[in-house]
C-alpha cells in the first residue's frame, strides 16, 4: 500500500511539471505576442507546431515504454523538458522561440504514454478510477500554475521569468520523484509473444474522435482564451491570464471528484454530458457580450472538460492490455495532441481570415470549437446506442452505464 502511494505520488508530481511547463507560455500568449510581433496566425503556427512535435513523439514513447520500467524511463522526458525551458528563455526571436518551444515538447511527449500507462498497470480494478482522478487533478493543477504563474511573472519580470522558473521546477521534480521510487522498480510484464498492435487499435479506435476533440478544446481555450479577454474586453495581460487558469481549477476540482461522479451517473454518462457542457462554453465565449457571462461559462459547465481526460484514460486502460499500455496511450496521446494541434492551427487561420482586427478574431476559436465539440456529443450519443445494439461477447468491451 506504501508502495503504492509512492509511485501515485511520484507519477502526480511529474504530471504537474509536464503540464505547468508546458502551459506556461499560454499563460502569457498576450505578453508574448507584444514582444515578439505576431498575431493570431502566429499563435496557432507557435501553439500548432509544438503540439504536432508532441503528436509524432507520443507513439515512438508509448511503444518505448512498454518495454521499459516507467520509473526510470519517465523522468528522462521530465528532464528534457526542463531543460528546453531553460533553452526558451534565451529565444531572440519569433523563429528561434518556435524552434525552442517546439524542441522542448520532445520531451513533453513522455509523460501522458508513460505516465498513464504506469497508472494503469499499477492500479487496475476497483482503484483505478480513483488513480486516474488523483493524477489528472495534479496535471491540472499544474496547468492551472504554470497559467498564472506564466500571466503574472511575464508582466512582473519580463517573458523569460516563467520558463526559467518551470524549467527549474520540471528538474527538482525528476529529483523528488526518483527519491520517492527508490528501490521500488515497475518492470512491464513479460510475455514470450509478439505484440498484437492491430489488435489493440482494433479495441481502442472508438476513442481517438473524442479525445482528439478534448485537444482541441482544451488547447482552443487556453491557447485564444486570454487574447479574448484581452482584445474584444479590454483586460490586462495578467488578469486575462489568470482568468483562464481559475478554469483550469475549476477543471481540476472536478477531475478530484470524477471517481464519485463515476460510482453515481456512470463512466459513459459522465463523459457524454461533459461535451455537451465543453460545447455550450465555446458558445458562450463566442457569443457573450460581458466578459464576466464568459468566464462563468468557463468556471462551470466549461470545466467538464477536465472530467472527460480521466473517463477516457480508464476506458482505454481497460480496453488496452496491460503489455500494450504504453503504445495504447501514445497512439490515444498522439491523436489527443494531432486534435489540439490541427484545432488551434485551424482557428488562428480561420480567425485571420474571417475578421480584420484581433477584438472581431477573437471570438471565431470558440464558436468553432463550440461546434466541433457539439459534434463529439453527438458521436457519444450514437456510439451508445452502436454499443448497446452489439451482441455478447464482442471484443470492445462497453462503457459502463
Amino acid at each position: 500500500m506504501v508502495r503504492d502511494r509512492r509511485i501515485l505520488v511520484a507519477n502526480s508530481l511529474y504530471h504537474l511539471a509536464n503540464d505547468g511547463g508546458v502551459t506556461v507560455m499560454a499563460g502569457q500568449i498576450t505578453v508574448l505576442q507584444a514582444t515578439f510581433a505576431f498575431g493570431a496566425f502566429e499563435t496557432g503556427l507557435l501553439s500548432g507546431l509544438a503540439l504536432l512535435v508532441a503528436a509524432i513523439f507520443q507513439f515512438v514513447f508509448g511503444v518505448m515504454s512498454d518495454r521499459r520500467d516507467p520509473s526510470r524511463f519517465l523522468p528522462i522526458g521530465i528532464a528534457i523538458l526542463g531543460l528546453g525551458s531553460l533553452l526558451v528563455a534565451t529565444a531572440t526571436t519569433f523563429l528561434t522561440l518556435l524552434a525552442f518551444v517546439a524542441l522542448s515538447r520532445v520531451g513533453a511527449s513522455f509523460y501522458h504514454p508513460v505516465g498513464i500507462a504506469w497508472i494503469g498497470r499499477e492500479f487496475a480494478g476497483e482503484s483505478l478510477d480513483r488513480s486516474m482522478g488523483f493524477q489528472s487533478a495534479f496535471g491540472d493543477s499544474g496547468v492551472i500554475l504554470g497559467m498564472a504563474s506564466g500571466a503574472v511573472l511575464a508582466v512582473a519580470f519580463g517573458w523569460a521569468s516563467p520558463f526559467l522558473l518551470w524549467g527549474g521546477i520540471n528538474l527538482l521534480a525528476v529529483a523528488v520523484g526518483l527519491w520517492l521510487v527508490r528501490g521500488r522498480p515497475s518492470p512491464p510484464p513479460a510475455h514470450a509473444d509478439p505484440p498484437d498492435y492491430r489488435g489493440m487499435l482494433r479495441k481502442v479506435r472508438l476513442w481517438l474522435f473524442p479525445l482528439a476533440l478534448g485537444g482541441a478544446a482544451f488547447n482552443v481555450f487556453s491557447t485564444f482564451g486570454p487574447p479574448l479577454l484581452h482584445h474584444r474586453f479590454g483586460l490586462a495581460d495578467d488578469v486575462s491570464g489568470v482568468a483562464i487558469a481559475l478554469w483550469i481549477l475549476a477543471g481540476a476540482l472536478a477531475a478530484f471528484f470524477f471517481g464519485r461522479l463515476s460510482r453515481r451517473f456512470g463512466r459513459f454518462r459522465t463523459l457524454a454530458a461533459s461535451y455537451a457542457g465543453v460545447a455550450a462554453a465555446g458558445f458562450v465565449g463566442a457569443f457573450a457580450g460581458h466578459p464576466a457571462l464568459v468566464l462563468a461559462g468557463l468556471w462551470t459547465v466549461g470545466s467538464a472538460l477536465f472530467l472527460t481526460y480521466p473517463a477516457l484514460f480508464s476506458f482505454v486502460s481497460e480496453a488496452s492490455h496491460a503489455r500494450l499500455q504504453g503504445a495504447a496511450f501514445g497512439l490515444l496521446f498522439a491523436f489527443q495532441i494531432l486534435g489540439g494541434a490541427i484545432g488551434v492551427f485551424a482557428a488562428g487561420a480561420i480567425a485571420v481570415a474571417l475578421a480584420p482586427d484581433p477584438a472581431s478574431q477573437a471570438g471565431i476559436p470558440f464558436a468553432l470549437i463550440g461546434l466541433l465539440v457539439l459534434a463529439g456529443f453527438g458521436y457519444m450519443v450514437a456510439l451508445r446506442r452502436r454499443l448497446d445494439s452489439r451482441p455478447s461477447g464482442v471484443p470492445v468491451a462497453a462503457p459502463p452505464l
